[in-house]
């Protein structure tokens, strides 16, 4: 009896091991599925899988999942978001919701609604052979034609279900009953169950799928899952009647065996041929499970993959297993590998498997029965010392253990106890260290016990260990192995590989050399394997490495070579000598002649991308063992498949700016989808862009890796990897074609996709009719620059005409001017000889009183024709800009209470009311007060002549400025005539009756021009006639008065100096006549700067403070004479280069004799011409700068050149001589010049500035560039050596200062330049 127990034990356990070797991928709302309800799908003909929901239709790629789902007010979106049933027919998807049937527009990715079944649910669909759509909408059947639109219903019954066979049939269910139509008359016939157990009971159908031409699929709410035949009439149970009552949801038949089922109550595969089935169903302790035990819906793909959906846990798909691998990992409460980190995998003489464990202890694997058994710790009341496992060797009935840090134990096998206990302490056999890492039998049963402090050997004779000499026992020792010849290799922790042959006693250790590409990749070594071929294989930390014996060196393998990680673990060799080699990111299989490798992951099957340390094992039967940190895989690799498809690539979605695509919306570029686009537009600012594409193959996409080229930018392909998209940014404006292809896990090849154009518009500004815009806008540009020419042409002629006219008036104009200056002069002689002789005749007594009368006419009428002719000549000055204003601090109220006193009389005459209105206090401002005054009497005078009754002057102080408004009664001036009041000559039309030249509102307007300030007309009083007068308080150039009175301003005016232009040279002009003085001044001052002095005293005072060109004399003057003051200037060193001229009225030869001696450049007789003092002045100065400018440029002209007078020879001489004597000394400067030639520093710069025009330095300079130049003429010296005499540092210096100064090299000078040179300085 015991022995049946165990055996139903055993068969239990075989059948939950069965059912292991299902396992499923799934896909939930967290991978991107909108709903875990899952009620129907397919798989459509180009190869995307659709899954129905109950929120929204979804789209898989097997990367991502596109949604589809009702939109408000979008007429091309689903009706509904409940998607009840699926179905592709005649080239379209159709889709029935709970509001209707839509047909699929795949090209443009919207919905049309059949309208016959709007606001139905749609239970099902299906397709004939005759181009004829069924379908069932709220009960009720319909047949659409899809070529011609006919639509017909059958109302005849209420039907649920609906399939059709292979041979065109087409069937029908309502819950009780089944149907067939019959063509022939167009209607459907019940079939009977007659015969067989269910003959007349009553069933309640929940599924319906035709199976072939006479078999039926019929699932049942109470009687499980039975099959129709048609041949024999006979309906039968697939499955036991222990499973009933089992709810059946849809059926799948998958190959020619398995008929795959889905119920409430998990999944059942009923294989036809031996009636046996198996249950599966969600294990909570199993999560490659189903996920949930409600399944509503089966599909099968085209790789021969089972997709099943749930109605709480979304999608499980069970791909075709191309590589069969056995997972074990820990179950609660079930029997099952005890720990997650798989550390060592070895197999006892009894063909069972023992497994250690970092986590929980000790496993024995039963391969025969799938069981295991388990042990623990003390601590857990297990028989182990510790459940970290680290070291296993099954050596005849016994078992060793190595743990860590508690020693080795000793186990029987058969009876499972442990027997012996080794150690570090002295009754435990003398090991140095209680961390066992790992334990090895050598070929001549020696035992090896490898430990963080040495290896030893197990001594059989003491019980005890002693330490291999061979190996230093203070490393850790992680691995050992003993090769084809004896020679044991041991890999270490940090410390390299070592290896020690026992027959010669040879030993060494390889480590890793940073500079050395052939040493070992890493220290640390995991493992060492000797392969069928003798190659010695070491993992590493750092790569998979291969010993060269011949060389002694390493062949290193890393992820440069495509393997997934650099950290390897353990090998094993197939029976094709392939080596599969776990690593920390998936298992490799290697082959070593090829050096090809194919790489395996969690997608292919695995627990986990990592393995564990020493954890793998093969069996003689071909089965390999790999344990990594979530439990145990097996496999045999003659069981994997090759997947040979060539799988479709497709692009699936297209982002812009990360945002998905839509398709047909406004200012979108996809006018249809993606995936049938062949060509796009984009604008500018959509040329960032995304492409997403997918090889439509769902067993290992993960693995799928991808290569792109893009045509017109680069016709390489470029690598993806895994990636399933490429991002472009900012793709410059052109034209380009886009190629993706794909390579599979099994190194089989995609096709291309179809090529997509992409065509990027340039901006607007670089378009094709952005520069039909520019060739326009050029030719509008020329047509406009022809017209603006032809314009600018005439224009210009019409300038020149204008201007030739304004130029011919002008020339009247100053015809006119200078013929009435002229006369003025003319008069104002004669007047003068007029007034004289007239005042005498007025200061005598007449006995006639008509003689004074008359003569009192005559004196005033001699007096006003005397204010016009001056009148006239100040207007002249002003027009030329002659007049040279004195601006001194006046006091403007007072005035214009002057010119009020002046104007009295005239007023009374006239019997005006006149209105004086000014501040409290008096208003100073620096004016010129002769220019003032003649404004102001113009303004009176204008005012009293044209006033009717009344005048008003107001006195205003402003901020900065102050003004003076005159008002009178009289006519009213025209507004157009306002501004042209104040042009020269102008008059009133009808102002005949009133004298006047016309020219004193001009002469005023200029004067107040001069201060800065302004004359105008208020234009804003229309009843009178308001003049303005604004002028600053204070100018740029002011003197300060010491005293008020007007003797003493008439004195600062005399004697003040104006600011000078620097630009052009002073002179001085020293005469007593101030008339004659101020005439000179008044006809030089245009081109010069120009200073008066009364006398020869403070002639020379102003020589000697002021930087004087050129001194105009007069010979005959008090204090000091013209003779004396020209001696004095040619007798001092500091003044005698200043050219000097005398004038006078005395013509006799010896008084020219006496000029001349006394060092004067010219001598002119009174009375002169004015043109001839100008060109007499004007050739002083230019020889001047002639004999200057020579001196300058000729390398050969001497200083003394620039002498014009004894003293300033004597002076040049002495200079030449201090320069000459300190030239080489390169410090050479103003400071020493000075003390040599015992004058002030600033004297002796002032007077080398007036002889030169040349500073002292650059004086300095010319003269060691001259003496270098006569050097190079009258020497053999070299350059460098002239350059050293003259006081050079540096000959690049005085080569650059050379060319800069004469405009050639020393070379060139010394070759042929001399000549040159003079020439050129001529």
């Amino acid at each position: 009896m015991k022995t049946i127990y165990l055996l139903l034990i055993c068969c239990l356990l075989t059948v939950g091991v069965q059912g292991q070797d299902y396992t499923f991928k799934k896909l939930r709302v967290e991978d991107g599925l909108s709903h875990n309800a899952v009620v129907s799908m397919l798989q459509d003909q180009r190869g995307f899988l659709w899954f129905g929901t109950k929120d929204g239709l979804n789209r898989y790629d097997g990367y991502n999942f596109k949604l589809f789902q009702y939109e408000a007010g979008n007429d091309k979106s689903l009706g509904s978001n409940f998607i009840r049933c699926l179905h592709e027919y005649d080239g379209y998807l159709w889709v029935g919701t709970d509001t209707g049937l839509f047909r699929y527009e795949e090209l443009t990715e919207s919905f049309t609604p059949v309208e016959s079944t709007l606001n139905q649910p749609v239970l099902d669909i299906e397709g004939d052979l005759y181009g004829n759509l069924w379908f069932i909408a709220s009960g009720n059947l319909y047949r659409l034609n899809t070529r011609t639109g006919k639509e017909e219903k059958f109302s005849r019954f209420s039907v649920t279900f609906l399939t059709g066979n292979e041979a065109g049939e087409v069937f029908v269910a309502s819950s009780e009953a089944l149907y067939r139509f019959v063509p022939d008359n167009n209607s459907f016939q019940k079939i009977d169950f007659t015969e067989g157990p269910y003959a007349g009971e009553d069933l309640e159908i929940t599924a319906l799928s035709a199976g072939g031409k006479d078999t039926l699929w019929i699932g049942t709410k109470n009687r499980g899952a039975m099959v129709y035949r048609e041949s024999v009439k006979q309906l039968t149970a697939l499955l036991q009647e222990r499973e009933n009552p089992l709810y059946v949801r849809d059926f799948l038949k998958k190959g020619d065996d398995e008929l795959w089922i889905a119920s409430e109550s998990g999944l059942y595969i009923y294989n036809l041929r031996t009636k046996n089935y198996k249950n599966l169903k969600k294990s909570y302790n199993n999560p490659y499970s189903l996920s949930d035990n409600a399944i509503y819906t089966l599909v099968l793909d085209k790789e021969e993959g089972v997709w099943i959906g749930t109605y709480f846990g979304g999608i499980n798909y069970y791909p075709k297993p191309y590589t069969p691998i056995a997972r074990y990992f820990p179950r609660v409460g079930e029997n099952s590998i005890s720990g997650n980190a798989v550390r060592e995998i070895k197999k006892d003489r009894y063909g069972d498997l023992w497994i250690g464990t970092e986590d929980a202890g000790l496993n024995r694997f039963d391969p025969e029965t799938g069981t295991f058994e388990n042990f623990s710790s003390v601590g857990e009341k297990g028989p182990l010392s510790n459940y970290n496992i680290h070291g296993l060797l099954p050596v005849d009935d016994k078992l060793w253990i190595g743990t860590f840090e508690h020693g080795l134990d000793i186990m029987d096998i058969p009876s499972r106890r442990i027997v012996r206990h080794y150690g570090s302490g002295d009754d435990e056999g003398h090991l140095r260290s209680d961390f066992i890492f790992f334990i090895y039998e050598g070929r001549n049963s020696d035992i090896y016990v490898l430990t963080s402090s040495g290896i030893h050997r197990y001594l059989p004779g003491t019980d005890t260990f002693e330490v291999v000499e061979g190996f230093p026992e203070e490393y850790h020792y992680t691995y050992l192995t003993e090769d084809h010849n004896g020679v044991l290799w041991a890999g270490t922790y940090w410390d390299g590989l070592f290896f020690y042959d026992p027959k010669t006693g040879d030993k060494g250790v390889y480590r890793y050399a940073a500079g050395n590409p052939d040493s070992i990749s890493s220290n640390v070594v995991n493992g060492i394997f000797e392969d069928s071929e003798n190659r010695l294989w070491i993992t590493t930390e750092n790569g998979l490495n291969l010993f060269r014996r011949g060389t002694s060196d390493f062949r290193r393998f890393s992820k440069k070579d495509g393997f997934p990680a650099n950290v390897t673990y353990s090998i094993l060799e197939d029976e094709n000598k392939k080596l599969w080699i776990s690593t920390s990111n998936g298992l490799v299989e290697f082959d070593p002649e090829t050096e090809k490798l194919k790489i395996f992951t969690k997608a292919n099957g695995l627990l986990s991308d990592q393995f564990n340390y020493s954890s793998a094992f093969k069996d003689e039967d071909g089965e390999m063992y790999f344990g990594g940190v979530y439990g145990m895989i097996s496999f045999n690799p003659d069981t994997f498949l090759t997947d040979n498809s060539h799988p479709p690539v497709y692009l699936t979605g297209m982002r812009l700016h990360n945002r998905e695509v839509p398709v047909g919306a406004e200012d979108s570029p996809l006018e249809k989808s993606i995936s049938f686009s062949d060509h796009i537009t984009l604008d500018p600012g959509e040329s960032t862009f995304t492409l997403e594409f997918a090889s439509l193959s769902y067993t290992a996409p993960g693995m799928t890796r991808y290569w792109y080229k893009l045509e017109g930018l680069n016709d390489d392909w470029i690598a993806l990897e895994k990636k399933h998209e490429v991002n472009f940014t900012e793709l410059p404006a052109g034209e380009y074609s886009f190629k993706v292809k794909a390579l599979n896990n099994h190194g089989v090849w995609s096709g291309e996709n179809n090529a997509l154009r992409i065509k990027v518009l340039p901006p607007f500004l670089a378009s094709p009719a952005a520069y039909t815009i520019y060739t326009l806008m050029f030719l509008l540009m020329v047509y406009l620059l022809l017209q603006y020419y032809h314009s600018y042409t005439k224009h210009k002629n019409n300038r020149k005409i204008r201007q030739l006219e304004n130029e011919k008036e002008k020339e009247i104009y100053q015809a006119k001017i200078e013929f009435f200056t002229n006369i003025a002069h003319e008069i104002r002689t004669p007047l003068t000889l007029i007034t004289a002789p007239l005042e005498k005749l007025l200061g005598k007594t007449y006995r006639s009183p008509e003689i004074p009368k008359n003569l009192g006419i005559m004196q005033k009428n001699t007096s006003r024709l005397l204010n016009l002719v001056n009148e006239l000549l100040d207007f002249r000055k002003t027009e030329m800009k002659h007049v040279k204003l004195s601006f001194i601090k006046v006091n403007i109220s007072e005035l214009l209470e002057d010119t009020y006193v002046r104007f009295s009389q005239l007023i009374q005459e006239k019997g005006l009311l006149f209105d004086l209105v000014k501040p409290e206090g008096d208003v100073y401002a620096s004016v010129d007060e002769e220019a003032i005054k003649k404004i102001l009497s113009n303004l009176f005078s204008n005012a009293v002549k044209y006033s009717k009754s009344r005048v008003k002057v107001s006195l205003e102080q402003h901020e900065t400025k102050f003004s003076i408004q005159v008002e009178n009664d009289g006519p009213v001036i025209p507004a157009p005539l306002k501004k042209r009041i104040f042009e020269p000559f102008f008059r009133l039309p009808g102002d005949a009756g009133n004298t006047g030249t016309g020219i004193g509102l001009s002469l005023a307007h200029s004067l107040a021009e001069l201060h800065g300030g302004t004359l105008y007309i208020d234009e804003n009083k229309q009843s009178v006639n308001a003049f303005v007068l604004e002028v600053p308080l204070h100018q740029a150039e002011e003197f300060k008065t010491l005293a008020a009175g007007h003797e003493q301003a008439d004195t600062a005016r005399e004697h003040a100096i104006p600011a000078f232009d620097k630009k052009l040279p002073l002179i001085l002009i020293a005469e007593d006549n101030k008339e004659m003085a101020g005439f000179i001044r008044e006809e030089l001052s245009d081109s010069y700067n120009v200073i008066l002095a009364p006398n020869g005293k403070e002639a020379w005072d102003l020589v000697r403070d002021h930087e004087v060109q050129l001194v105009i004399s007069d010979v005959m003057m008090p204090l000091s004479d013209g003779v004396t003051l020209c001696k004095r200037i040619k007798e001092r060193m500091e003044t005698s280069h200043i050219p000097v001229i005398l004038l006078t009225a005395k013509s006799a030869l010896n008084a020219r004799i006496e000029g001349l001696e006394s060092g004067a450049d010219a001598y002119i007789s009174k009375p002169f011409s004015i043109h001839y003092l100008r060109v007499q002045v004007s050739n002083l100065l230019k020889n001047r700068k002639t004999i200057l400018g020579h001196y300058s440029s000729s390398p050969l002209a001497h200083l003394k050149s620039l002498a014009t007078s004894n003293v300033d020879k004597s002076f040049i001489t002495r200079l030449d001589k201090v320069i000459d004597k300190n030239i080489r000394d390169p410090e050479l400067n103003i400071d020493l010049l000075a003390e040599n030639l015992h004058m002030s520093r600033s004297t002796l710069y002032r007077k080398i500035k007036e002889v030169s025009n040349l500073s002292p330095h650059e004086l300095i300079n010319i003269s060691r560039l001259k003496k270098a130049a006569e050097l190079l003429k009258t020497t053999d010296m070299k350059i460098y050596e002239v350059s050293e005499s003259v006081g050079y540092k540096s000959q690049t210096s005085f080569g650059r200062n050379f060319q800069k100064h004469f405009g050639m090299t020393p070379t060139e000078y010394v070759n042929d330049g001399m000549e040159k040179a003079e020439k050129k300085s001529v």
